[in-house]
């Protein structure tokens, strides 16, 4: 691996048809690594036709246990706080969460997708029932690098919350052999990146592995994307 890599990753991919067209014109613009894939909202498979026709754009799974549909098609509770809650006190809930994730993993293979990296819609992979869950499935599947989200600047509530459960989950990816990123960026700014955070997330990749997550589509301040690919070259 080299001594810096920077990775840009669209969350949502599959979520509308407006997520789906801002993602192809985010990679061909030369300013987006990979998308992540929400593999039972309605424009899925549209956006696996967009992935086939620019195999340059690695597509991982974006586990989702909230705000989004099951694989039955029920629409799930969107508060991620609610869902997590359930998944850690329910048992029937706890039940149907092995199902739900061994089927998106299932149905991500089915695809035709390669088994690349998952991460989680509203980062509920960390959370300690479902990374149980979802690990054993991970390494089984083939999958070799997930996200952990661990920001750098000072830490909020809900920051420090991720860090701790990142530090939870990290020792557990290492003995598995899956990879992850040394900071994250977007959790600070979520859903309304901008100019100024991209410019501190770029400022902070002097060395290992970066990620800067954002949405395109359902952003509103996002910069041009040749914006952000001037920055990267």
């Amino acid at each position: 691996m080299p001594d810096k890599q920077l990775i840009l990753t669209a969350d949502d991919f599959g979520r509308s048809a407006a997520v789906n067209e801002a993602v192809a014109r985010w990679h061909r613009a030369g300013a987006l690594t990979q998308a992540s894939l929400m593999v039972n909202e309605p424009h899925a498979a549209a956006a696996v036709e967009i992935a086939r026709r620019n195999p340059g754009l690695r597509i991982g799974l974006h586990l989702t246990l909230c705000d989004g549909l099951a694989s039955n098609g029920a629409a799930m509770p969107r508060s991620p706080v609610w869902s997590g809650l359930r998944y850690a006190f329910s048992p029937a809930a706890r039940a149907w969460l092995g199902l739900e994730i061994a089927s998106q993993f299932q149905r991500f293979r089915d695809l035709g997708l390669p088994a690349t990296y998952w991460d989680g819609h509203a980062h509920l992979h960390l959370h300690p029932v479902v990374f149980s869950i979802a690990l054993p499935l991970a390494v089984r599947h083939g999958f070799k690098f997930t996200r952990l989200v661990r920001e750098p600047g000072p830490a909020a509530l809900l920051a420090r919350i991720f860090r701790r459960l990142s530090e939870f989950s990290a020792p557990q990816l290492q003995a598995s052999g899956i990879g992850f990123a040394d900071r994250v960026f977007g959790l600070r700014k979520t859903g309304r990146m901008d100019a100024a955070e991209f410019e501190r997330a770029f400022a902070h990749a002097r060395g290992g592995v970066t990620e800067i997550y954002f949405h395109p589509g359902a952003e509103e301040a996002l910069p041009d994307p040749g914006w952000v690919a001037a920055r990267l070259r």
